[in-house]
């Protein structure tokens, strides 16, 4: 895979030993499971967008402590706790007990239902899988590019300029 402790240090300028085994490995799950693993330029595009909604693979699951999410029947958060349980998680923020049992699903393991610290944890990027397939994100980038990338990821423009830094960082790096 292209996931490496030594790409990912060139990217982001944390040191290689800060990225083990399961981070570099879920990243390469990721890529190959997509598509995305066969086109560079697109993975480019998905790993800068990646790289900026973590600040740099620092943040692994959302800031906030959750409770705003607490008794959203509209992501699952049906019994008490649910909120802070399922709060954003991975490299695109899988948000709530609805989405999280759907992975759980898909990648036939239960434990995803531990929550938040499982999840950011055991699967950094394959968290994000469904949701770019649902997205067919691969075909956006393939055919309209990574402007459209980063609006499919943000739903608009922030970060952009970060955003684009991150993917001529990429683009030097990854090949």
């Amino acid at each position: 895979g292209i996931c490496t402790p030594e790409l990912m240090n060139k990217l982001t300028g944390h040191p290689a030993s800060s990225f083990d085994a399961v981070f570099c490995n879920d990243c390469n799950r990721l890529f190959r499971e997509t598509g995305f693993a066969a086109h560079l330029d697109a993975m480019q595009m998905l790993m800068a967008n990646m790289m900026h909604e973590t600040c740099n693979f620092v943040y692994m699951q959302e800031i906030a402590d959750g409770w705003a999410y607490e008794n959203r029947s509209d992501l699952g958060n049906t019994s008490p706790g649910d909120g802070p349980k399922y709060k954003g998680a991975g490299v695109l923020q899988l948000t709530g007990k609805f989405n999280y049992s759907r992975l759980s699903e898909g990648i036939n393991d239960p434990k995803v239902m531990n929550g938040v610290d499982y999840v950011s944890n055991t699967y950094p990027f394959t968290s994000a899988k469904i949701w770019i397939e649902e997205n067919n994100l691969l075909s956006v980038c393939l055919t309209q590019g990574f402007d459209q990338c980063c609006v499919r990821i943000n739903g608009g423009w922030n970060g952009y300029e970060d955003r684009l830094n991150k993917y001529h960082i990429c683009q030097r790096h990854m090949k």
